[in-house]
């Protein structure tokens, strides 16, 4: 019975795709609309579609950090934060939502391009090391050109 859950689970958890940027954007745009409602389940819903965009947020931040940690220890780092900055939760939000805004695709093409993908190609734009154009750098920048047509 356990074991028969358990793979019901794990095949359902392999169907699971990445969020696109369209569906991030819907959710973080109906948040302030549904905040406003005075029913229980638009507060519900608002409440609930906050949290998740905070998980989502500080899963790719920290992602990020670890990667660009482990491309530091390499001599490649992928982009470079300013001293103080920190990539939480507050300032990965602000930063995908303003990629999203710069990100020149059509509404089908959104629905294809994760959240992540904006995310690092943001966060690469936002804070790029000061004097070097690394490769990892110029991979996700030609990722996003690609993207972007």
């Amino acid at each position: 019975m356990r074991l028969g859950i358990f793979l019901s689970i794990a095949l359902f958890a392999l169907n699971l795709h990445a969020d696109s940027i369209a569906s991030y954007m819907n959710i973080a745009n109906n948040i302030p609309k549904m905040e406003i409602q005075a029913d229980a389940n638009s507060q519900a819903w608002a409440r609930s579609a906050r949290n998740v965009l905070a998980v989502t947020t500080e899963t790719i931040a920290e992602t990020m950090i670890q990667g660009n940690e482990i491309a530091k220890k390499k001599g490649r780092p992928i982009f470079c934060l300013p001293p103080g900055v920190k990539l939480n939760t507050a300032t990965m939000d602000a930063i995908i939502k303003q990629a999203s805004q710069d990100l020149n695709a059509s509404p089908e093409d959104r629905k294809k391009i994760s959240v992540s993908t904006v995310a690092w190609q943001g966060v690469i734009n936002k804070f790029p090391c000061q004097g070097r154009n690394t490769e990892a750098s110029r991979r996700m920048a030609h990722v996003a050109a690609i993207l972007s047509r």
